[in-house]
């Protein structure tokens, strides 16, 4: 399990490092700067080095909001090892930043998931055959300590 690095983040692109932290739910082809969610569950697993203070977390997202689309938000609800940490709606491109204790967060290894219970499909929306279900792009996710 890859060690998440304070000075690199996450990079969500192409050319990112997405892949060492174990994505699940997220689309299998990322554009130049992002990545879809493809469901309405994401996560990503990692490990910390110690922490004397508790953790913060930047993820810059933008949402799948075509026109015509019956949802006008994306709502976000951020959990760490199971715990909430976080709820948000999403309605245009930002950045969502929050704060975890460092007493729910080991040195081996965390689990930060993301639920997108607003996720549609550009199926479902009868724009093509995209079945994916499309909440948030990701683009990359900053941490340090708070």
């Amino acid at each position: 399990m890859q060690v998440l690095d304070f000075n690199t983040g996450i990079d969500f692109g192409a050319k990112g490092n997405l892949k060492e932290f174990g994505p699940v739910g997220f689309s299998s082809n990322p554009d130049d700067v992002s990545t879809w969610s493809a469901k309405p569950f994401v996560e990503l697993n990692f490990r910390l080095p110690p922490l004397r203070r508790d953790l913060g977390i930047t993820v810059q997202v933008f949402p799948f909001l075509p026109d015509g689309a019956p949802v006008t938000k994306q709502d976000c609800w951020v959990y760490v090892n199971g715990l909430l940490v976080h709820f948000c709606s999403v309605s245009a491109p930002c950045e969502i930043g929050f704060t975890v204790s460092r007493e729910i967060v080991s040195p081996r290894a965390n689990r930060l998931s993301f639920v997108l219970p607003n996720a549609l499909s550009p199926s479902e929306l009868k724009l093509g055959d995209d079945l994916r279900k499309l909440g948030l792009a990701f683009v990359k996710l900053s941490a340090a300590q708070a």
